[in-house]
């Protein structure tokens, strides 16, 4: 039986950098989840970052999700071990004490390269549960907090579990979200590659101001020769835009818009003038789609351990988003969020498949080969044979696809990026007349119901 559904608001932002709607920067609209893409602070000093983590404590959001980006230097401790004289050789800061400030705040979830289970448990709002992921990082540019070199991009994306609903990056994925004037598309292949694996329903990232928007892609899942490969990229026109005008910068992706999320076609095969979102007031032209982005590489997975917040005790269960998975159990504490990791552990319907344990990895694929007569592919899942198909479009149970990211997980084909930089110029410092800011970015997308709910 299909879980049931509701509408759950997320207002989205990133790169601020020590701005507040007390500077009249922006305002924040309502919504049942904020969540911060990261580049907090403007220099990462303590002063920063407590001015922007009180105004997010007091915002009035149910949920607040916050990671770290490349600005932030004081919340990677390493990097500020070994390079915080050359951005506070005047006034040093306590990495340590920066680190501890971020976890004060009760209303607020700062996830730091890791997954949590979220609840919202308000009688007047939607009750719904989610995964999320949320990481700091980007690629390695300049002395930067919270760089990775291109020879560590797939281990480090591949620990975004396959099961993950909203994933919260600081950088975009390569080619979505991510266009720069003076460095073209700046965003990261491995990260885009771990996309086509998990499909989550939002990838909310900032970094690259010029690439703020939304991009809506189609994955390509049946394709058996060309690897991560994409159907479609749909663009969404700004209704905010233009001097003046007072309209939020609203997506509407629930099941009520005339476009819902992973509805496939109906956005692809779009008449003149409609938007992602549905009919648009501001467009006269036809909804631009780019064909597949083809890649050649492919990555192997990891474990995680996930953390669960809840504003109340309880020991639900997270209802699954898509495909009717079986739910994982979990251990949950008395507290509104839990920051010690929990390892999951989960249990599985033997024709739906998500992200596992390798143990309950090889017995769901046995299963699945067993009742499908497919016993060569669970040979070759066994002997690890199957990391050479990772990103390979087909048919489960057949052996020469993507099995871990496909099996009983084909309801998962859409994933839309929103890039949510509320820093407009990519030179905001040089002069007082040149700070330009966004407005955040609402997007609405249906999530399933708490099981006990009413």
């Amino acid at each position: 039986m299909a879980p049931e559904l509701r509408k759950t608001r997320f207002v989205c932002l990133s790169d601020t950098h020590n701005a507040c709607p007390a500077d009249g920067a922006f305002e924040l609209p309502q919504g049942d989840v904020l969540i911060h893409a990261g580049s907090l602070t403007r220099q990462g000093t303590f002063t920063e970052l407590r001015k922007t983590l009180d105004w997010i404590e007091q915002a009035d959001y149910e949920v607040k999700i916050v990671t770290a980006g490349n600005q932030d230097v004081t919340l990677d401790l390493d990097f500020y071990k070994e390079h915080g004289l050359y951005f506070h050789n005047q006034g040093p800061q306590l990495s340590k004490a920066c680190i501890n400030l971020v976890n004060q705040y009760p209303s607020i979830t700062y996830l730091n390269h890791e997954s949590c289970y979220v609840y919202l448990e308000r009688e007047d709002g939607p009750q719904t549960s989610f995964k999320v992921f949320g990481s700091p990082y980007s690629p390695a540019n300049g002395l930067r907090a919270f760089g990775y070199p291109p020879e560590h991009a797939s281990l480090c994306w591949d620990q975004i579990d396959l099961d993950t609903d909203i994933v919260i990056t600081h950088t975009p994925p390569k080619f979505h979200c991510d266009n720069s004037r003076h460095k073209g598309a700046s965003g990261c292949e491995a990260l885009r590659e771990r996309l086509w694996r998990v499909r989550p329903s939002l990838a909310i990232c900032g970094h690259v101001y010029e690439g703020r928007g939304v991009e809506r892609i189609l994955w390509d899942l049946d394709c058996p020769n060309v690897k991560f490969k994409e159907s479609a990229t749909g663009y969404w026109t700004d209704p905010s835009l233009g001097p003046g005008n007072k309209k939020q910068c609203h997506l509407d992706l629930s099941a009520k818009s005339p476009v819902p999320l992973n509805s496939t076609g109906s956005w692809i095969d779009a008449s003149d003038r409609t938007n992602l979102d549905g009919p648009s007031e501001t467009s006269n032209t036809r909804l631009p789609v780019r064909k597949s982005i083809p890649s050649l590489a492919w990555t192997s997975a990891t474990s995680r351990s996930v953390l669960s917040i809840s504003r109340a005790s309880s020991n639900r269960t997270p209802t699954p988003l898509l495909d009717n998975t079986s739910p994982s159990a979990q251990i949950q504490e008395d507290v509104p969020k839990a920051r010690n990791p929990e390892t999951i552990r989960a249990e599985y319907d033997a024709s739906k498949f998500e992200a596992s344990p390798k143990a309950n990895q090889s017995r769901v694929f046995r299963e699945i080969a067993e009742d499908q007569g497919n016993a060569l592919a669970y040979v070759s899942l066994e002997d690890g044979a199957h990391s050479a198909t990772r990103g390979q479009g087909g048919f489960p149970p057949s052996g020469r696809c993507d099995l871990e990211a496909l099996a009983g997980r084909r309801g998962r084909k859409e994933t839309c990026v929103i890039n949510a930089a509320i820093m407009a110029s990519s030179r905001p410092y040089k002069s007082k007349d040149n700070k330009e800011y966004n407005k955040p970015i609402i997007v609405d997308i249906d999530l399933p119901v708490q099981q006990g709910s009413e």
